[in-house]
């Protein structure tokens, strides 16, 4: 049994908690927040304790793995913290704000030996997954270009509204955009060149819409779109294309105001040449399980984390800030 503790009693913690539930081998012990009212309330939700520090925590509970899932701000401390007491992380996105408090998180993990790994749940989705494996089996001819988007509209569900400032989320680009940027490095590898152009609002977080290009070391291209600057109805978008020699594949879909419809279903279509279009089947597994379950498999059976490393998760991190700088700047940025 892995004994969990929950950092950040918001909707990704509560998210994490309803997996956790799920997952054979897993149990809560706890839930973290500096807020008492809120936090009680998970705890209560979920039938475990209640703490307002880790350090507390780790001092009078039996804890295997924390789950980090508090403002981005404050990842390093927390994370630094738990590795030093020989704990595993799972680290929700963007794992920290710089390079250099990235290298400290990285550096903590190794020396305490821990399992560490960053809540890239694009890696565990399903239709991600299959776009993925569809390019890869080369069916397609060979990958030339990827496309992603995710709009939405302005969030309201940041507590005091700590995301809509960039010095504590990193904006959209660090917030929002990381995801498609880290799926497009997952699909074809290490980037060389990027150029990008943003959207400015001070008063939602800095830049609020940033379109990507990326140039990779293998020769490939992509592109990323995103942004929270949409207002009304308008639907959470994600979209992802995959523009391959003989073929594409594309996957379409919108849900509510946030990712809480992430259950309903969109369809992932493959475009062959000289063929008419068709249908893939994708199971409908929720992300967010899988990204935890796996977290819980890898430490029930001591395997070394390879899916959404810290290393994936600085990589993703330092392109996110290279896509950053080159919006604020209007300047292309060479790695």
């Amino acid at each position: 049994m892995v004994n969990v503790a929950i950092i950040g009693a918001g909707f990704m913690g509560e998210t994490h908690a309803s997996s956790y539930k799920k997952i054979n081998n897993s149990n809560i012990v706890a839930i973290v927040d500096r807020v008492e009212e809120k936090g009680k309330k998970l705890a209560e939700k979920f039938n475990t304790k209640f703490y307002t520090d880790i350090e507390d925590l780790i001092r009078n509970e039996n804890v295997d793995a924390v789950d980090i899932c508090v403002p981005t701000f404050v990842h390093k401390d927390i994370a630094i913290k738990a590795a030093n007491a020989g704990k595993h992380i799972l680290c929700e996105k963007p794992l920290t704000l710089s390079l250099k408090d990235a290298d400290e998180m990285i550096g903590a993990v190794k020396r305490n030996n821990v399992k560490a790994m960053v809540g890239h749940v694009l890696r565990f989705w399903p239709e991600y997954i299959k776009i993925k494996k569809i390019v890869d089996s080369g069916k397609l001819g060979v990958p030339l270009f990827g496309f992603c988007e995710r709009l939405l509209v302005s969030p309201d569900w940041y507590e005091d509204n700590w995301g809509l400032n960039e010095k504590n989320s990193g904006g959209v680009p660090l917030d929002l955009h990381i995801h498609d940027l880290d799926y497009l490095i997952w699909v074809f590898g290490e980037p060389s060149i990027v150029e990008a152009q943003g959207v400015y609002n001070p008063k939602l977080g800095g830049i609020i819409h940033i379109a990507t290009n990326i140039e990779f070391k293998n020769g490939k291209s992509g592109f990323a779109e995103g942004g929270w600057g949409f207002t009304g109805d308008f639907p959470f978008t994600m979209v992802t294309r995959i523009l391959c020699e003989s073929g594409s594949v594309e996957w379409i879909f919108r849900a509510g105001k946030n990712i809480e419809e992430r259950a309903q279903s969109a369809d992932v279509t493959v475009y062959e040449k000289d063929k008419l279009s068709y249908i893939v089947k994708v199971d409908q597994t929720d992300a967010y399980f899988l990204e935890c379950k796996y977290f819980i498999d890898c430490i029930m059976n001591d395997k070394p984390i390879k899916k959404a490393t810290f290393n994936d998760g600085c990589a993703s991190l330092k392109l996110a800030l290279a896509a950053r700088e080159s919006a604020k700047n209007k300047k292309i940025v060479k790695f």
